[in-house]
């Protein structure tokens, strides 16, 4: 019962980090707050602050977390039909980054940008790359290595979801996921084989070799 406590005490406070410097984003922008700053906002000690986060560039890291656990849930509850979509998550994160436009608006052009893609690339690619290994474990084979794809779709739609921020959101986050979905998911249909289509395949290119 007390670890519960301790806990939910660990929760609340990096609440009220994240939460403060989510406040001073919108205000001065993410390259001009300071340490000082985010503790005064959420009047914490300086020594609070050391106990949960590194620096700043850490806060910002952390706050991503809720984006990791939104695409864990959008893997787990996909059914059959829609797997390889799900895989990718595409929708989720367009519209996790509508939900957040002002506070990344606010932050195009200084470093607070770039620690939000790497998050969100991090997630998708630990996202991806769950869903491809159960893939080869359910006895089917990929056509190019599990991290070849993973890394080619999140590149690609983190591309994507910049230039959708950079150019204020001219279409809707499921217009933008049927777009991305029209692009890749020839190629990921392409690269996830029946393996015994594959075992046949290599039967008849040996057959062909000895011929």
């Amino acid at each position: 019962m007390a670890t519960k406590k301790v806990d939910r005490r660990i929760q609340r406070t990096r609440k009220l980090l994240q939460d403060a410097l989510i406040t001073l984003i919108l205000e001065k922008g993410y390259d001009k707050i300071t340490v000082q700053d985010i503790i005064d906002e959420a009047n914490v000690g300086r020594s609070t602050f050391y106990a949960h986060y590194l620096d700043k560039d850490d806060l910002m890291a952390g706050s991503m977390e809720p984006l990791r656990a939104e695409l864990h849930q959008h893997l787990i509850g996909a059914d059959n039909d829609h797997e390889q979509e799900a895989a990718i998550a595409s929708l989720a994160l367009f519209r996790h980054t509508k939900e957040q436009y002002h506070l990344y608006k606010a932050m195009i052009g200084g470093r607070g940008i770039d620690i939000v893609v790497k998050a969100i690339n991090d997630a998708l690619l630990e996202h991806a790359q769950t869903h491809f290994e159960q893939v080869e474990r359910d006895g089917r084979q990929l056509a190019v290595p599990v991290p070849v794809v993973t890394t080619f779709l999140a590149s690609t739609l983190q591309t994507l979801l910049r230039w959708w921020l950079d150019n204020d959101m001219p279409y809707s986050p499921e217009r933008m996921n049927e777009m991305f979905l029209q692009l890749v998911m020839g190629g990921i249909d392409s690269v996830v084989q029946d393996s015994f289509e594959v075992s046949k395949r290599t039967i008849y290119r040996d057959l062909d070799a000895l011929s």
